[in-house]
């Protein structure tokens, strides 16, 4: 039979009403309400025996304004010049029956009637100014029983107000170090009965995440949890037969979406390469001799009109839309049917230098700022020459095309390690031009796709460089963002068995 359990919620309050109790009890041994109101009742019954010691020395007869002022020689005008030197006085007034001041001392800056700005009802009660910063006491002058005359005195509160001051920070430092311990009380209690078996069912949790079903977690703690750790349990039981379930499931489901997805990518290919060679046969056949025709006897007229400037125009026009026609057809017919690459060791520093080279004497960066960098030693790679140069080409004329106005290329050749023939070898061209929207990166290498005007690119010339380096073992990555530029990155394995260049 399952013991007695507290419930989770009498728990918590059971800890809180301990806590509360005991920091009700520290706030009572600091009243600092009652402090400050002892300090001012000391301060005040000081100040009455000094306005009383002032007041019985002060003549029998008490002179009036405007006949007659205190002398200054009298004893209580020295007894009052000698309480000015304390540090708590502020001022000391004597009025006549009339009101009028007789007799005054005090700090420069206060008001010869600031003893009786905030006289209370009964005249030897003493009264806290505002902002508790002074103290003023009044006493009446009494000649056989009447009143001739009356005395104020102002004393500061700094004093004491340091005192109250210097209390409130040492009760502060006695809460902050009652409530660390009431912290690491109330964090232990809390971590014993909540905490820990909370814990202890998270971990076990994460482990079902983590894919390990049939966990099963022991907590001792309230009722609530120690239910939910039972139902945790059956759970858990549960899940650890499913997963046997799911798992033929899943297994063939995967194998089945591999085959299917594989079919797909052959079915896509080959549909593809069925359809441009289709195209690149007829369209070779069917466009290949009359655009012959058409170029030769445009060649033939523009040796008979060389007269004419407006007819050789139009028939350059025509010369240069045939030859569009026939770059086209043959880009066809390479992505449908590459020619076999002849294989050899090529050293590619002298490539990349010679074909940027070729480009360079027939104008192309004119207007382009060109940098190479080829280290001294970097494996050779087994690949068609020829091949590769036209890869280069194809990218050296993109990254021109990016850049209408002056901009900066960089062709670099570089290797991981070129002690180590087996790693791969990279060429990158990168230029500071236009860029490739984020959108259009994935479809950049399919063929027909292009970023140039209409007119200005077939959509074939990275289609082909693709495939021509898979045909070498390797690959080309692309990095690009608009208004900044490109960077295409050719990689190539290199062999085993060639030396560094």
């Amino acid at each position: 039979m399952r013991g007695y359990r507290p419930s989770l919620t009498f728990s918590i309050l059971a800890s809180l009403a301990c806590l509360l109790v005991l920091t009700w009890v520290l706030f009572s041994l600091f009243a600092l309400t009652t402090a400050e109101r002892d300090l001012f009742a000391q301060k005040a019954d000081h100040a009455r025996m000094l306005l009383a010691t002032f007041v019985n020395q002060l003549p029998e007869q008490l002179p009036s304004f405007p006949e007659g002022m205190l002398p200054l020689d009298a004893s209580a005008a020295i007894y009052a010049g000698k309480l000015a030197e304390e540090q708590s006085f502020e001022r000391l007034t004597l009025l006549d029956g009339k009101g009028k001041v007789i007799y005054t001392v005090g700090r420069d800056g206060s008001d010869q009637f600031q003893p009786f700005m905030a006289a209370a009802e009964r005249s030897d009660a003493g009264v806290i100014l505002a902002g508790a910063v002074s103290l003023a006491r009044t006493a009446p002058v009494l000649r056989d029983g009447q009143s001739v005359g009356r005395a104020g005195l102002v004393l500061s509160l700094a004093g004491e107000q340091l005192r109250l001051q210097r209390s409130r920070q040492l009760f502060m430092a006695y809460f902050a170090l009652d409530f660390i311990l009431l912290l690491g009380f109330g964090s232990a209690i809390l971590s014993r009965i909540v905490v820990r078996p909370v814990n202890r069912l998270l971990t076990a949790t994460e482990r079902i995440t983590g894919g390990v079903y049939g966990h099963q977690v022991a907590v001792a703690g309230p009722l609530e949890l120690a239910r939910l750790a039972e139902s945790f349990n059956g759970m858990s039981s549960v899940l650890l037969q499913k997963q046997d379930e799911v798992g033929s499931y899943v297994k063939t489901l995967e194998q089945v979406n591999r085959n299917l997805e594989q079919a797909r990518e052959e079915a896509v290919r080959s549909e593809k390469m069925a359809s441009v060679g289709l195209l690149a046969a007829g369209t070779a056949h069917e466009i290949g001799t009359p655009l012959a025709s058409v170029m030769g006897y445009a060649e033939l007229l523009s040796a008979e009109v060389a007269d004419n400037q407006v007819q050789t125009e139009y028939l350059q026009r025509i010369q240069q839309g045939c030859s569009r026609i026939d770059r086209i057809v043959r880009g066809l017919l390479d992505y449908a049917r590459p020619k076999s690459p002849a294989f050899e060791l090529v050293a590619l520093g002298p490539l990349v230098i010679a074909t940027v080279e070729l480009l360079q004497h027939q104008g192309l960066f004119k207007q382009c700022r060109v940098e190479v960098r080829c280290p001294g030693q970097v494996p050779l790679v087994n690949l068609d020459p020829h091949q590769l140069q036209q890869v280069l080409i194809n990218l050296l004329i993109n990254s021109h095309d990016a850049m209408p106005d002056k901009g900066q290329l960089l062709v670099e050749v570089c290797a991981d390690d070129p002690q180590k023939m087996h790693l791969p070898v990279r060429i990158r061209v990168q230029d500071t031009g236009s860029g490739i929207a984020e959108k259009d990166l994935g479809r950049i290498f399919d063929p027909f796709f292009t970023t140039k005007d209409p007119g200005r690119g077939t959509g074939l010339g990275l289609a082909i460089s693709t495939r021509i380096i898979e045909g070498f073992g390797g690959r080309i990555t692309v990095e690009s963002s608009l208004g900044k530029g490109s960077c295409f990155t050719v990689h190539l394995p290199a062999t085993d068995k060639a030396g560094l260049s």
